[in-house]
């Protein structure tokens, strides 16, 4: 049987141009033409959480997957040059108690979870908590054996485990596309080596005596992988007090998205190109040291999403009063 017998002469067809097609058999990666096909299916319903739990692909292999995309102009970046961390949606289902209760009746995967669960937080479980491990087993799509590692790493870390801890890391998990036990293996390992680093980060920023919020840790976690070290942080940090006047995280972003696309990683790299960093504050400063300042006037030496951010970010400062950092 040839491979074109196997085409269905009667099913709707997605079609590529060829040159699109030479592209991607070119660059010889099977994760980047998975998620190009994945793109053109979903079209404006794609969903980025969605692809990376319906393709199998941890948030590494997304990006680099993205990546080759954009360099091929297969796909383009959004429109927001920061990085961003995926947002929760608006409300998840609401499952009522009788739905509840026959999953955990009718799914030993679930009973499993729940059994884990109530282990890991020493009571039984109240309708809230049950419905937070529902939300991430049928909505966010984490497997059974992949919570159980959430909750065992949860109670390892934290000893005394809330249904808000429970919650976040499992939205972190999924936007991270840990969907298999071998990924969250992975995931888990990576993130102990990434301490000291996350602990020096956390210091440059004056965030020190705590570990990352998990959103925190996103954006940390984003910087580490791109190649950045805590002084490249620290730059960072002085460079949006002096232009912002405030911290956001998604600000700090865009400066690290702006060097890394410069290919700027080191503290002598960036002070290379801006010689007005050279001498930063010492990550061991005083809280007083990081204290907001008032933005400096410089429009003629921002990168054009930087000016287009600090507009956007002014307008809404002016309509809500005042802004938030993360």
């Amino acid at each position: 049987m040839s491979l074109a017998s196997l085409i269905p002469a009667s099913e709707e067809f997605c079609v590529l141009r060829t040159q699109i097609v030479d592209n991607l058999l070119a660059c010889r990666d099977g994760d980047s033409a998975l998620l190009y096909l994945y793109l053109v299916r979903q079209g404006k319903a794609f969903d980025e959480r969605a692809a990376l739990r319906d393709l199998n692909l941890t948030r590494d292999r997304y990006d680099r997957a993205v990546h080759t995309l954009t360099s091929l102009h297969l796909a383009s970046k959004p429109a927001e040059t920061v990085q961003k961390p995926s947002e929760k949606p608006a409300a998840p289902p609401r499952y009522t108690a009788a739905e509840l209760r026959a999953r955990r009746e009718g799914d030993h995967r679930f009973a499993s979870v729940c059994q884990t669960a109530e282990l890991v937080l020493g009571r039984t479980l109240t309708e809230a908590q049950l419905r937070t491990l529902m939300n991430a087993y049928a909505n966010l799509g984490l497997p059974a054996d992949v919570l159980i590692d959430l909750l065992t790493y949860l109670h390892r870390e934290k000893q005394t485990v809330t249904r808000r801890d429970i919650e976040e890391q499992a939205y972190l998990w999924a936007d991270m596309g840990i969907f298999t036990a071998e990924a969250a293996a992975e995931f888990l390992s990576r993130r102990e080596a990434e301490k000291p680093l996350l602990q020096e980060m956390m210091r440059a920023l004056d965030l020190a005596g705590r570990d990352p919020a998990p959103d925190e840790y996103r954006y940390l976690s984003g910087f580490i992988r791109q190649g950045f070290d805590a002084e490249a942080v620290q730059l960072a940090k002085e460079r949006m007090y002096a232009r912002l006047g405030k911290f956001s995280w998604k600000y700090l972003a865009g400066i690290m998205e702006s060097w890394h696309a410069k290919g700027l990683h080191t503290a002598a790299e960036i002070t290379a190109v801006e010689p007005q960093l050279r001498q930063p504050k010492p990550a061991s400063a005083s809280t007083a040291a990081a204290a907001p300042k008032p933005p400096v006037k410089q429009d003629g030496n921002l990168a054009d999403w930087e000016r287009d951010w600090l507009e956007e970010f002014h307008a809404m400062t002016r309509k809500e009063g005042n802004g938030n950092g993360i």
